[in-house]
């Protein structure tokens, strides 16, 4: 089993920023389509803030981004939502996803 699974999207990626972001992405597996960058990684523990950091520095105003952050080992969700130079955390037990989920979308 993996010890953590990493799901990335961010959007109003425009080809400058991904040539400035490309050399320091931590992610096995990379999807460029010249505005959205998807990035994934199954395996061992992996340092990802500094870039997020750097990816949230270098944002356009409309820029976005989600990072899910599954912790297999711990058993916990790290859910970030990064925007121009913000970046917030939600950390959710797993069990707790779906109802975390529906109250914060009043489901």
């Amino acid at each position: 089993m993996e010890d953590v699974r990493i799901y990335c999207d961010f959007h109003r990626i425009t080809p400058e920023i991904y040539e400035q972001l490309k050399g320091m992405i931590p992610f096995d597996q990379v999807d460029y389509d010249g505005d959205v960058l998807r990035l994934d990684h199954e395996g061992h523990y992996i340092l990802i803030d500094d870039f997020i950091e750097a990816v949230s520095n270098l944002l356009p105003e409309n820029g976005y981004g989600h990072v899910e952050f599954i912790d297999q080992l711990e058993w916990e969700v790290t859910r970030y939502t990064i925007k121009p130079g913000k970046i917030e955390s939600k950390v959710v037990k797993v069990d707790n996803v779906l109802d975390a989920h529906q109250r914060d979308h009043g489901l």
